[in-house]
């Protein structure tokens, strides 16, 4: 068996966990220039670098899906439907037990007649905000949408809310016909 390597010298049980461990003939990328041939281990701890996939949510994960929407405009009862009827994403990390919680959630409201889907709710988990969950959830969402033949999707939004940057920078547009009277304006992305 080979011992791992730190900078080129024996790995000792004593200090902190490693974070670079060189092993003979292993890479997790395709070669560089330049490309050392370390392994970075820190993608297991850290959930935006894992590898992850966005999948429709099943039933058995309706509280852990219900937790990450509790802060969207979506009743819990709504969200059990929402499941029951596949239109509910989750960001799964591949690095978790397929019952592991997902990491984030996104729940649409569908009109297969008139190809359009609204985006009731997106959740991300509280201690992994602000690391671009959300966003890759939202991206694999939307390809999913087009995939399946939507051509819009629309969402109701306040100005300056939490998530209207994310909204924005993923292309939708204000509807300035849709105001209302709680201060939300529609927002309308063409797929």
């Amino acid at each position: 068996m080979v011992s791992p390597l730190i900078d080129g010298r024996p790995a000792t049980r004593q200090g902190a966990e490693p974070r670079l461990v060189t092993w003979p003939g292993a890479k997790s990328r395709p070669s560089r220039l330049g490309d050392s041939g370390r392994v970075d281990t820190t993608t297991a701890r850290n959930p935006a670098a894992a590898p992850l996939l966005v999948r429709r949510a099943d039933l058995a994960g309706e509280r852990h899906v219900a937790a990450l929407l509790r802060e969207a405009p979506v009743d819990p009862l709504e969200v059990a439907d929402l499941i029951r009827h596949h239109r509910v994403l989750v960001l799964s990390d591949l690095t978790q037990p397929s019952a592991a919680p997902p990491l984030a959630a996104a729940a649409f409201r569908l009109h297969r007649p008139a190809r359009t889907a609204q985006l009731a709710g997106i959740g991300v988990r509280p201690h992994l905000r602000r690391r671009g969950l959300g966003r890759r959830l939202l991206t694999g969402a939307l390809t999913w949408l087009r995939a399946d033949g939507f051509e819009q999707v629309h969402v109701f939004a306040a100005p300056g809310a939490a998530g209207a940057a994310l909204l924005a920078s993923a292309g939708f547009t204000a509807d300035e016909d849709t105001n209302r009277a709680d201060g939300r304006s529609r927002l309308v992305l063409l797929l």
